[in-house]
């Protein structure tokens, strides 16, 4: 099984978190964090932080550089998309949207991810509470 690897960023701003919304491969919204795959050379963290920037125009900073990690099987399981999520905060506010990748980007209420995330990401978002709940 071929495993891709992607990195992105849980952006968190007071208590609301960044979620971008894409399409499917048939044409569906669905709502997911910043990632994306890696370049060669780059590390975890650089990759997160480009493709926050890439797809949403944020530059943002890590406040947590041990990734949450979740993932799914994908092109009828004969593949494995790997995901490595970082938390981090935003250092600027106006939004630039990728536009053949991001339909739209949201601020919602940390406790609500649950009514946009898929199964894979809501799992993310029960690991970032937790850390935050320690915190």
């Amino acid at each position: 099984m071929k495993i891709e690897k992607s990195c992105g960023c849980i952006v968190l701003k007071d208590d609301e978190m960044l979620i971008i919304g894409a399409k499917d491969d048939e044409g569906e919204l669905f709502w997911s964090f910043p990632k994306g795959h890696q370049e060669i050379g780059e590390t975890d963290i650089e990759t997160a932080i480009r493709e926050t920037k890439e797809e949403t125009g944020l530059t943002v900073k890590i406040i947590d550089s041990n990734p949450i990690i979740t993932g799914h099987p994908m092109r009828n399981g004969t593949a494995y998309k790997d995901i490595r999520l970082f938390i981090t905060k935003p250092l600027t506010k106006e939004f630039s949207v990728q536009e053949d990748e991001v339909e739209q980007i949201k601020w919602i209420h940390i406790t609500e991810a649950d009514k946009y995330l898929k199964s894979y990401y809501n799992y993310a978002w029960r690991k970032l509470l937790e850390r935050l709940h320690k915190a």
